[in-house]
């Protein structure tokens, strides 16, 4: 049975199945969220259209959220203009690891 990952002159490889299995997967996955997006942007239009927040049919529920704005803080300008209080006001808060993939070819 072949190890999912291997050291190979001080590298990391993947096994050559898996690396194809998992590009088909990623493909997949990109494939269904245009789909969904597309058939989520549809039902949102015609909710829009005719004033109704709740859709539900053959056991999906749809529900309508209404635009609304947001107030954030300029950091950027915060920590150029205001140093001080951009650092008395700032905050450190742990991020947990991950892994970011991309297909190349």
């Amino acid at each position: 049975m072949n190890e999912l990952v291997k050291v190979e002159n001080g590298s990391l490889v993947l096994d050559e199945q898996y690396a194809e299995d998992y590009k088909e997967l990623l493909r997949l996955q990109k494939k269904l969220e245009l789909g969904t997006k597309e058939v989520n942007q549809r039902v949102k239009d015609l909710m829009e259209e005719l004033g109704k927040t709740n859709l539900e049919s053959h056991g999906i529920v749809f529900t309508y959220k209404k635009g609304t704005s947001r107030t954030s803080v300029d950091t950027k300008r915060l920590k150029e203009e205001c140093p001080d209080i951009y650092e008395e006001y700032s905050k450190t808060s742990p991020v947990a690891s991950s892994v970011t993939v991309k297909i190349l070819d």
